[in-house]
């Protein structure tokens, strides 16, 4: 008698485990989500103005494109999202983009102060100051 009392007791255990276990997935990813902060228009400017000739998938630039593709960035997940912008600020703090030679033919392109300032506020997640 104890035996058929304990078995649906351990069922009811388990499917209550696994709904917990279920649960604990969308609040991983929703704190990704929050993590990686959504491209303000300003951003997405000077990205579409100075950045994304090179960084598309359809670029003739197969280096840029292996590097950073627009394109397929907010389609990737949101930890892969922050760790790029980590290399985008490096990259902007370096000097490394636009890269010397580019710019040797395009002076153009070529990021003012005010550009490189928004860049960075946005991949390096910082407050701007007032």
């Amino acid at each position: 008698m104890k035996k058929l009392f304990l078995i649906p007791t351990l069922a009811l255990l388990g499917l209550l485990f696994f709904q917990g276990v279920s649960k604990t997935e969308p609040e991983i990813e929703k704190t990704f989500h929050e993590l990686a902060p959504e491209m303000p228009a300003n951003v997405k400017a000077v990205v579409d103005q100075k950045c994304y000739g090179c960084h598309n998938a359809e670029s003739k630039n197969d280096k840029g494109k292996a590097k950073l593709d627009w394109d397929a960035f907010e389609a990737t997940k949101k930890s892969k999202q922050m760790a790029t912008m980590g290399k985008i600020t490096e990259a902007l703090e370096n000097g490394d983009m636009p890269p010397a030679k580019y710019l040797e033919n395009k002076p153009e392109g070529k990021l003012t102060e005010a550009e490189l300032a928004t860049l960075l506020e946005w991949s390096a997640g910082k407050k701007k100051s007032k």
